[in-house]
């Protein structure tokens, strides 16, 4: 009877190194908060619609646009803010974690 002994080291988790999980956790919670805020924000945007087509409120465009663009400088701020500390890592451990980033914004 020949058993089948599992050899650890080569599960594809065990090859990762700290800095690529790291890089891969915090780009997979970006990009799926970037969804849940997406999702929200639809949301919103689609319910002052309708309350605008009942009559119960008045939308003024421009205002809709402005908050919009203040919410894309806000996420361009956010992401430049997390890619700059991730970068400050050592040199070798940095470039895992890059790649884990945008194996997790990929995952996402």
């Amino acid at each position: 009877m020949i058993e089948d002994k599992i050899d650890l080291n080569n599960l594809p988790f065990t090859q990762m190194s700290s800095g690529f999980l790291m890089g891969l956790s915090v780009g997979y919670f970006f990009k799926k908060g970037f969804k849940i805020m997406l999702f929200v924000l639809g949301l919103v945007t689609v319910a002052i619609f309708w309350f605008n087509s009942q009559d119960l409120i008045t939308v003024n465009g421009e205002k809709i646009i402005n908050i919009f663009d203040i919410l894309s400088e806000v996420l361009k701020n956010s992401y430049n803010f997390v890619y700059n500390k991730l970068t400050q890592f050592k040199p070798v451990t940095g470039v895992s974690v890059i790649v884990g980033f945008f194996a997790g914004l990929k995952l996402g």
